[in-house]
């Protein structure tokens, strides 16, 4: 095993050569990289044969595919955003507009929770009328499809 360390405690160049090459086992590495963490000294040696060196090219900017990356997903949360309100918002003009938010009037007003429950008896009433009613549309809609013949595949 290589010495790494001369008698002052210090790292030795050759713990900076094997250190550039990638020469030294995973142990040494730790132990030169704790050292280097408290010894300003080899640290400053360290970092001056690191810059004699000649650096590698910088790689391709990313840019392009990163702004490409946001820009699609700022689309979709946009789209998503807008198509759920409008659903929510059509939902809930069919409900009222199908009466389903409706309190009868009565003369009378016996008890509020009578109400409350009266009210929310209609309200299932007319949401599973609703519910049916948009049932039997889409049955209807795609049953009005013929589909023999249609694929081409099929002999006349």
């Amino acid at each position: 095993m290589k010495a790494y360390f001369d008698p002052d405690g210090h790292l030795t160049d050759c713990a900076f050569d094997d250190l550039l090459h990638g020469e030294p086992d995973e142990l040494a590495r730790l132990e030169i990289a704790e050292h280097l963490a408290f010894c300003d000294h080899c640290t400053e040696r360290y970092t001056e044969r690191l810059c004699g060196d000649e650096l590698l090219p910088a790689p391709d900017t990313l840019q392009p595919s990163v702004m490409r990356s946001i820009r699609q997903r700022a689309r979709q949360l946009f789209i998503n955003r807008y198509v759920a309100a409008g659903v929510a918002a059509c939902l809930t003009m069919l409900l009222w507009l199908g009466g389903a938010f409706s309190v009868p009037s009565s003369s009378q007003t016996p008890d509020p929770f009578q109400n409350l429950t009266s009210f929310s008896q209609q309200f299932s009433e007319k949401t599973k009328e609703i519910g049916d009613r948009m049932t039997d549309g889409i049955q209807q809609f795609f049953h009005s499809f013929q589909l023999k013949g249609d694929t081409g595949n099929e002999k006349k």
